[in-house]
């Protein structure tokens, strides 16, 4: 190789070098450039908070949703939304009775609140929708707070994404896509985000030292602070109750038509089957003899509780539309239940055991339960045979 040749390709690969080095700097400036603007900036954004609060609900982090969620002022707006035209349309009820219940509701709002966050809560620690521990099971307040849960849509949506997300000052607004599970019905819920940290000018001044005295000077400094945007309203949910609503209200409705013949048809079975339990368990001195008990359990086990279970494979053989699923499962765990309660009243009777009247007694409060709040779905969907649908 002559000394022309050489020196030609060492120079060529003197500018690989400078280029490789060039775009190692580049590379490294481009990544460093990224990581701080993602921890100094985008960290600090409303489409962050928005994105780590859906991140959060998919992988039941509660505590991590509840730093991006604002619960008193979404759920407050959200209770008066759901809540606003409940007793609108009955007509069962006068203008006063009316008044009165929608008043109720109002002072009652914090407690209502309160328990759907420690629902929601639950919901992402535990995976299950459990009732609160309080006042609110139940019906101590007078309203069946599973039932208005149902009705809430909250425990059937899935959140699908967030998207346009807008900054507007301290404020910033998004488009939540969703579906609704039973009807898989899409939306799009528009939710307002404010920032809640230290954002501002401040006053200050600085000072520096010249041969040998200190100047002071005023001075105005930007503090960005730590960013805290949350979600405080969701801004159409009435549109969405009133979008999905009367899809799921239509199926229910047909789902109840389709399955009256069956419940007035054992209606009737079990109203005869009640006299005859009545009768049989009569006494002249108020003590049931062995024989009777027995006699009344046999009656339990293989008259009551097989009509149970044929009433429920006939409800099960009809097919359940959008909409009346909760209806479906409603019934499904009632006939659970009154069979559990039956089967321990018989093994109380043969056993003559108090243990097992009382685990009776306890299951048939429950059963009592589920039908009112099934007899509620059905007065509900009656009522909503009158409500206008939304243009």
């Amino acid at each position: 190789m002559d000394d022309y040749t050489w020196r030609k390709r060492l120079a060529a690969r003197r500018r690989r070098r400078r280029l490789e080095g060039l775009f190692v700097a580049f590379l490294i400036f481009f990544v460093s450039g990224c990581v701080i603007w993602y921890f100094t900036s985008y960290t600090k954004t409303p489409d962050y908070s928005i994105r780590q609060a859906i991140d959060a609900l998919h992988e039941g982090d509660a505590e991590k949703f509840s730093e991006r969620i604002d619960f008193s002022s979404v759920m407050t707006k959200a209770y008066d939304d759901l809540t606003s035209d409940l007793f609108k349309y009955d007509t069962a009820l006068s203008d006063r009775d009316r008044s009165l219940f929608e008043n109720f509701y109002v002072l009652i709002r914090p407690q209502m609140c309160k328990g759907a966050i420690e629902i929601i809560n639950t919901r992402l620690t535990t995976g299950k929708w459990t009732l609160p521990e309080d006042i609110l099971k139940g019906r101590q307040l007078g309203i069946d707070f599973d039932l208005l849960l149902e009705r809430s849509l909250i425990r059937h949506t899935t959140i699908v994404d967030a998207e346009n997300v807008e900054h507007l000052g301290n404020r910033a607004t998004a488009d939540i896509k969703v579906v609704e599970d039973y009807s898989q019905t899409p939306f799009t819920l528009k939710v307002t985000l404010e920032n809640f940290g230290n954002v501002g000018w401040q006053v200050g001044s600085f000072s520096f030292e010249l041969f040998g005295t200190t100047w002071k000077f005023p001075g105005i400094s930007f503090s960005l602070g730590a960013s805290e945007w949350k979600v405080i309203s969701v801004d159409n949910y009435r549109e969405y109750l009133d979008a999905v609503s009367p899809i799921l209200k239509q199926g229910l409705a047909t789902y109840i038509e389709s399955t009256q013949e069956i419940v007035n048809r054992y209606n009737n079975v079990f109203a005869g089957q009640q006299s005859s339990f009545i009768v049989m368990q009569r006494t002249a001195g108020g003590i049931m003899s062995g024989a009777q008990r027995i006699k009344i359990a046999d009656f339990i086990n293989h008259t009551i509780i097989p009509t149970l279970e044929n009433r429920q494979a006939e409800l099960d053989s009809v097919f359940v539309p959008n909409g009346a699923q909760f209806l479906a499962d409603l019934r499904k765990e009632s006939t659970s239940v009154t069979i559990l309660a039956w089967q321990y009243y018989a093994n109380g009777l043969t056993e003559n055991n108090t243990t097992f009247f009382d685990t009776a007694e306890s299951l048939h409060k429950q059963e009592l339960t589920l039908d009112r709040r099934i007899e509620e779905v059905v007065h509900s969907s009656a009522v909503a045979k009158i409500v206008p649908t939304p243009p």
